[in-house]
């Protein structure tokens, strides 16, 4: 059975090799689980932001679920590896 929730949708875009391998080392630290994970959640920041004040609340619980994410990958990575 297909998931409807599935992404469907792929956008493109060029890094530097430097500019690849920073969001490689850091993209745990902000609770996604991967570099395009990574680049959707700021994607959804950014849309979120620019929506203005009546979103402001739905703005801020956003944020706050990336920050437990983020919370919650380095506590992963903490008892994985011991050490941050």
């Amino acid at each position: 059975m297909l998931d409807p929730d599935r992404r469907k949708k792929m956008i493109s875009l060029r890094l530097s090799e430097e500019e690849f391998e920073l969001l490689k080392a850091r993209y745990h630290s902000y609770g996604a689980r991967n570099v395009s994970e990574l680049a959707r959640l700021a994607l959804h920041r950014i849309v979120a932001e620019s929506a203005g004040p009546q979103n402001d609340f739905a703005a801020r619980l956003s944020e706050l679920d990336d920050r437990v994410s983020a919370l919650e990958s380095q506590l992963a990575f903490v008892a994985k590896n011991g050490s941050l």
